[in-house]
């Protein structure tokens, strides 16, 4: 898995999936594999609270889990999922 800042004023990342998808979130999340299933994603925001599940497929992903206000925007034609949550500037 590659992660990668896209932006220096983004301050997003790129997370290579499987079955060629992408995540792009907040810099400050984090992605964990699965042990048991290689295409399921365990996403965790800046608290480190588990904000959603994520698992792909050759032609899909689903969302079997979400947290909170988790919200998302999936372009299907690039393969790209990206989150919608920033941390609060305090």
């Amino acid at each position: 898995m590659n992660i990668f800042i896209t932006s220096e004023t983004s301050k997003t990342k790129k997370t290579a999936l499987t079955n060629g998808w992408t995540l792009v979130a907040h810099e400050t999340m984090s992605v964990y594999v699965s042990i048991d299933n290689p295409n399921k994603f365990c996403i965790h925001d800046w608290d480190d609270d588990q904000s959603l599940t994520l698992i792909t497929e050759e032609d899909s992903f689903e969302v079997p889990c979400t947290r909170y206000n988790s919200r998302y925007k999936a372009n299907l034609s690039n393969r790209t999922i990206t989150l919608l949550m920033e941390p609060e500037e305090d």
